[in-house]
């Protein structure tokens, strides 16, 4: 199938011949507005409602950044105190207090903190590019799934074709006494079993759509069906680049899970509370109040012992993304290699499909030639038919299987669709 070939319609006629009829080798082209692979990613990853993952992640991002600039380490609090003889002596004593408390950052806390909302802000970008990768290889699978699938319905439609010519010309020549009757029944047979084929071949096309349409939305498949179109150099060993998005994307919890053990290992000493305010008091009703501003520091110890649980825990959650990471990555060579492999053997099996294709249909014409000279009988012909059909068939499949294949060394290489 061809970049520019749209879906046909997915409504059939009653009768068999119809349908037939409408798909005789060419179907509608797509018009000059049809969407990019990138565009079709970008439209599932909506459907699917993935992106507010990314954004949350930066909000989240946003709200670290607000607190590290905040002037106090945690929320201020106003403390009030007072104290009364009225229930007892009753001399008129009385002490009133006002306090602000006001927790204060340590040295290197809230650089932590700055550090962790930047780290999160990079596993958010990590997480979009990994979104749109992860979604570009379903699309991608889906998009070459109708393409081969259309391949398989030209090729049935071609072969009707063929077919319903063949018929004309014994029907022809049944009419005139050359051959027998029972060669056109057979002729008629082999067109029946022909329009089976289309019919199987229509459905699974159709299935093949729906999937696409489902996936991202979009009436047609892309244009062109791979992004990006020159296929890489296979004659020198292909490595996984650094930026891969599987990798990107892990690098980004790894960031995270780093900066949040510095974050709990720099919040370790706990924080210093200031406290400011004023105090009146009178010992009796003889004497004047007395007013006086008070000024508290409370410094906490931060023993390394209480905060262990929390500061291991850390370093669990960084040993794991770590593992992870290292896990992924032999995941992303082992399906680079894979990929590799399946693409020079696609290039070989289109090499072998286009010779057979070639004799094929050198031998179909000398049968045909002879078929029609008398010299070989229809059963000779519709043989001759069949390999040159065949032959076509896994010809236009190789090539297809060529782009798929291409398609996954693409993906596996990490190599993004882009959108116009």
């Amino acid at each position: 199938m061809h970049s520019d070939d749209s879906i046909p319609s997915m409504r059939r006629a009653p009768r068999r011949t119809a349908i037939a009829a409408a798909l005789v080798f060419a179907l509608p082209v797509i018009p000059s507005t049809a969407a990019t692979l990138g565009d079709a990613v970008t439209s599932a990853l909506t459907l699917a409602e993935q992106l507010p993952r990314a954004a949350a992640l930066r909000d989240e991002s946003a709200a670290i950044r607000v607190q590290a600039a905040s002037l106090t380490a945690e929320d201020p609090a106003v403390r009030l105190k007072g104290l009364s003889d009225r229930f007892t002596e009753n001399d008129g004593a009385y002490e009133l207090e006002a306090m602000l408390d006001l927790p204060l950052w340590l040295p290197g806390q809230r650089d932590a903190r700055q550090a962790l909302a930047d780290a999160v802000a990079g596993q958010a970008d990590g997480l979009s590019l990994l979104l749109h990768w992860r979604m570009a290889g379903l699309v991608r699978e889906a998009v070459w799934d109708a393409a081969l699938a259309h391949g398989r319905l030209r090729q049935a439609a071609a072969a009707l074709t063929s077919a319903r010519s063949l018929e004309q010309n014994v029907a022809k020549r049944s009419a005139a006494g050359e051959l027998a009757r029972m060669e056109l029944v057979t002729a008629q047979q082999e067109t029946l079993a022909r329009e089976v084929e289309l019919a199987a071949a229509q459905v699974d096309y159709d299935k093949a759509i729906a999937v696409y349409v489902q996936l991202t939305g979009e009436p047609r498949l892309p244009e062109p069906l791979n992004q990006p179109v020159v296929p890489p150099t296979l004659t020198e060993p292909l490595t996984l680049p650094p930026d891969h998005p599987l990798l990107a994307g892990a690098g980004g919890d790894v960031g995270r899970a780093r900066a949040a053990r510095e974050r709990v290992a720099a919040d370790r000493h706990g924080h210093p509370l200031l406290s400011l305010g004023a105090k009146r008091a009178r010992d009796d009703r003889s004497l004047d109040a007395v007013d006086a501003l008070q000024l508290e520091v409370s410094i906490p110890f931060g023993l390394k012992r209480q905060h262990a649980p929390e500061l291991a825990g850390a370093e669990r959650a960084l040993t794991d993304q770590l593992a992870d990471l290292q896990q992924l990555r032999r995941d992303a060579e082992r399906a680079l290699n894979g990929a590799v492999l399946a693409r020079r053997g696609a290039e070989q099996a289109l090499t072998v499909a286009e010779r057979r294709a070639s004799l094929a249909q050198q031998a179909l014409s000398i049968t045909r030639r002879a078929f029609d000279l008398g010299e070989a009988d229809l059963t000779a012909l519709l043989r001759a038919e069949e390999g040159a059909r065949e032959a076509n068939l896994d010809l236009a499949l190789r090539t297809l299987e060529t782009g798929r294949a291409l398609a996954r060394l693409n993906q596996a290489l990490g190599l993004m669709p882009w959108t116009e």
